[in-house]
C-alpha cells in the first residue's frame, strides 16, 4: 500500500531518519548511573524479576486544509502500527494498548517542529494520560526528518506537556519506502524509553561519534562512529586501537540492525539485552516512578475512549 504520499500530499522523507536532541547532561548521568548498576549486578549474577508494563497509548493525528484525498486508510494503518510496536517490543516486556485516536484538522499546526511554539501547542492542547501514557502524534515535521521524541527527565510541567513522539505520517505502514514498516515509531518509542542512538557521540571525543567514551552507555551495543542508512551487509566504523581501547563497549561489527541505527525499515530488526534492561531500569525509575512538581500536573488523568475527536480551524 502506497497511499499516504497521494493522501497527505507531505514532501519526501530525506535520510536523516530521527530528529531527537542530544541527551541533557542530566539525562547523560542517569544513564551513568543506570550503568554502573547494572555493571554491578552482573558482577554479582544478580537476576531481575519477570518484567511487564503495558503503555497506554493515545494516537493524535493532524490534518491540515492541504490534506488531500480520504483519509479512511488511516485507522487501519494506525491499527498495524500499534501491531507493529507490539510485534517488535515483545521480547521487552512492554506492550502498548490503544487507548484512543485523535483526529484534528488545523491549518496552524502545518509543522510540528522540535521546539516549536507550534510542538507546544499541538501537545500541550491533544495530550493525554499521565507520565507513563505514550503519546504519539503523526503530523508534517520538516527538514525531511521522519520523527523525534523526548527522553524521561526531570521535567517541569512544561516539559511534561511536551513529552511523546512526533512521526510523519509517511512512517506508518503502508507508507514510503524505505520507510514503511512502521519502525520509526519503533526507533522514536526507544528513545522514550531512554534509548540513545547506537552511534552516540562519546562524552570524551565528540568528534569521532561513538567510537572512544560512553557512547550510548550500554555495553553490548558495540560502538559505531557514525550512523548507518540503507541495509549494508556488515560494516565496522571503529577498528583497531578506536575500538579495543573502549572499556565501555564490546567489539565487533556495526550494529545496523539495531533500532537505534538509522538503516532502513527492513534492516532493523532487534534490541540487545543490555538495551532491554536499560529501558526497564528507566521505566521503574523515572516514567512509573515519576513524581510531577505541580498539582495541575498530578491531577491529570487518561481519559478513556475512541473516536474521530479533535478541533480544527
Amino acid at each position: 500500500m502506497r497511499v499516504l504520499s497521494v493522501l497527505l500530499g507531505l514532501s519526501a522523507l530525506a535520510a536523516a531518519r530521527c530528529g531527537t536532541g542530544n541527551p541533557s547532561d542530566n539525562v547523560k548521568a542517569h544513564h551513568k548511573a543506570f550503568q554502573d548498576k547494572e555493571d554491578r549486578e552482573a558482577a554479582r549474577s544478580a537476576t531481575r524479576d519477570v518484567f511487564e508494563a503495558t503503555i497506554d497509548t493515545y494516537v493524535h493525528v493532524i490534518l491540515t486544509n492541504s490534506t488531500h484525498g480520504n483519509s479512511s486508510s488511516l485507522p487501519d494503518q494506525i491499527s498495524e502500527q500499534i501491531d507493529v510496536l507490539n510485534e517488535n517490543y515483545q521480547k521487552t516486556g512492554f506492550s502498548f494498548n490503544l487507548v484512543n485516536v485523535s483526529y484534528t484538522r488545523n491549518n496552524r499546526w502545518q509543522a510540528i517542529t522540535d521546539g516549536s511554539t507550534t510542538e507546544y501547542e499541538v501537545k500541550s492542547t491533544l495530550r493525554r494520560g499521565d507520565y507513563t501514557a505514550l503519546n504519539l502524534y503523526y503530523g508534517t515535521i520538516g527538514g525531511g526528518i521522519l520523527g523525534y521524541a523526548t527522553f524521561p527527565d526531570d521535567v517541569s510541567e512544561q516539559g511534561f506537556q511536551v513529552d511523546g513522539v512526533v512521526c510523519d505520517p509517511q512512517t506508518l505502514p503502508g507508507g514510503e519506502a524505505p520507510y514503511d514498516l512502521g519502525i520509526t515509531a519503533v526507533h522514536e518509542v526507544g528513545h522514550w524509553l531512554n534509548l540513545f542512538h547506537t552511534f552516540q557521540p562519546g562524552n570524551d571525543d565528540p568528534e569521532i561519534p561513538g567510537c572512544f567514551g560512553h557512547g550510548d552507555y550500554i555495553h553490548d551495543t558495540p560502538a559505531e562512529g557514525f550512523a548507518a542508512f540503507g541495509c549494508p551487509k556488515r560494516r565496522d566504523t571503529c577498528k583497531g586501537t578506536d575500538e579495543s581501547n573502549n572499556d565501555f563497549s564490546v567489539p565487533g561489527d556495526d550494529p545496523i540492525h539495531n533500532f537505534m541505527d538509522y538503516t532502513d525499515d527492513i534492516c532493523l530488526t532487534q534490541f540487545t539485552a543490555g538495551q532491554i534492561r536499560r529501558m526497564q531500569s528507566s521505566w521503574t525509575e523515572e516514567r512509573a516512578g515519576y513524581v510531577p512538581s505541580g498539582s495541575r500536573v498530578s491531577s491529570r488523568r487518561a481519559r478513556p475512549g475512541s473516536g474521530w475527536g479533535g478541533s480544527g480551524v
